[in-house]
């Protein structure tokens, strides 16, 4: 099972189920309202992105 918040500040490539992909430091995550999980980064263009963890279909360390 994944433990979500082991994401936490790191810089990651996350690609969705329909084929948007980001990348960015994961600032939170939020487990308050299962079964939903919400990502939360900053992206390359110093955005706020939310992501729901049912939309993600890879999520890496994304090294560079």
């Amino acid at each position: 099972m994944v433990d979500w918040k082991d994401w936490i500040n790191k810089k990651v490539f996350i690609r969705t189920i329909h084929g948007k992909v980001y990348s960015g430091i994961v600032q939170d995550i939020d487990e308050n309202s299962p079964p939903l999980i919400w990502i939360t980064i900053i992206d390359k263009y110093n955005q706020i992105v939310q992501i729901v963890q049912s939309e993600i279909a890879e999520i890496k360390e994304d090294g560079e």
